[in-house]
């Protein structure tokens, strides 16, 4: 907390210009994201301003004013992913205020699909039946979206990055560094002069972030998870600035530190496989979750059927690798059951 002469209310800045701003979300299990608000000799600019509501927005003004700054200030909001929790607030401010909305590139097909498909997770659906998860496919394919999606404006930005780039805010420079894998244009942000990496949900303190829950998944997101944990390793040493949870001093160590849980994954599936389990729900059923170590039929029910798909993701990375084989129903429907084997 920063209570010296620049700043002599209690908020939580870490850096000099740089604010951390926890905002509420209407979720039972995760009740908060981190927006940070980087206080630019150009304005403000805003990195993943939460969840579109009455409580979030009043919650990120009281807090700008407190820093001495209005929304009327903001210049521009960065968004790490199209999450609902990172993206609706700012789609919203977008809209309402003409502010400008930079999202990865590669969010656009889970938010075009938003608009062109049914249901709650539609194509999580078919890969159920194709895990063998009949029912789990069953209860997905009858969950209904909720009143708060609904209800709440969602669409794309006013400009797509695509990684690569490095933004002038002022007289500081971020660097927007390609992060896929949680979603296909997953972003995280380099502050260059003070040294801060803005993770997203790419790398959190606690937590392993799922690669199954989007609109529109790429089947090999696994693959393209672990290729941009090692890109944080290889960038320069900077503070982990995450969208859930504390900061942290190191990205790296906690980036090495989800390489290592996800190569003790691939071994487990490849022995699961080895001793027989040949489906995706198979897999997932021989395997425990989260940090308790609890069996996939005791995790709650959207849970589950997350695992499954987790546990799909890394026997296909092995099918990558040439250390499973995948073999298919010859019927040939989007939905027709996958098996795992060996390689020979």
């Amino acid at each position: 907390m920063k209570t010296d002469g620049k700043h002599t209310s209690t908020l939580d800045f870490v850096a000099d210009d740089v604010l951390r701003i926890p905002l509420p979300l209407p979720l039972a299990e995760l009740t908060s994201v981190n927006c940070y608000a980087l206080l630019g000799t150009d304005g403000v600019t805003l990195i993943d301003p939460g969840w579109a509501s009455a409580d979030t927005e009043k919650a990120l003004i009281e807090a700008l004013k407190a820093a001495g700054v209005t929304q009327d200030d903001i210049g521009r909001i960065l968004v790490t992913h199209s999450h609902w929790d990172h993206y609706t607030q700012a789609y919203a401010m977008s809209l309402q205020r003409k502010i400008p909305l930079l999202l990865g590139r590669g969010e656009r097909h889970s938010i075009q699909a938003w608009a062109d498909l049914d249901g709650a997770f539609p194509l999580q659906v078919d890969a159920l039946y194709r895990a063998g998860a009949d029912e789990h496919a069953l209860q997905l394919r009858d969950e209904p979206i909720s009143d708060t999606e609904l209800h709440t404006a969602y669409g794309h930005p006013s400009t797509y990055l695509d990684g690569g780039e490095t933004l002038q805010l002022g007289t500081a420079g971020v660097d927007v560094i390609a992060t896929p894998g949680h979603t296909r244009g997953h972003l995280a942000f380099r502050d260059v002069g003070n040294g801060l990496l803005f993770t997203g949900d790419h790398v959190l303190p606690r937590i392993t972030p799922s690669i199954a829950y989007e609109r529109s998944p790429n089947r090999m997101a696994l693959r393209s998870y672990l290729t941009s944990l090692e890109l944080v390793v290889e960038t320069p040493s900077s503070r982990m600035m995450p969208a859930h949870g504390d900061p942290q001093p190191n990205a790296h160590e906690r980036a090495r530190e989800l390489l290592d849980h996800h190569q003790a994954r691939l071994v487990e599936v490849h022995e699961l496989v080895t001793g027989g389990a040949s489906t995706g729900l198979q897999i997932a059923s021989g395997m425990t979750w989260t940090r308790r170590n609890i069996a996939l039929d005791d995790l709650a029910p959207d849970h589950q059927w997350t695992a499954v798909l987790e546990a799909v993701a890394h026997a296909d990375l092995l099918v990558w690798r040439g250390d499973l084989v995948r073999e298919a129903d010859p019927a040939g429907s989007d939905n027709a059951l996958e098996t795992y084997r060996i390689a020979a």
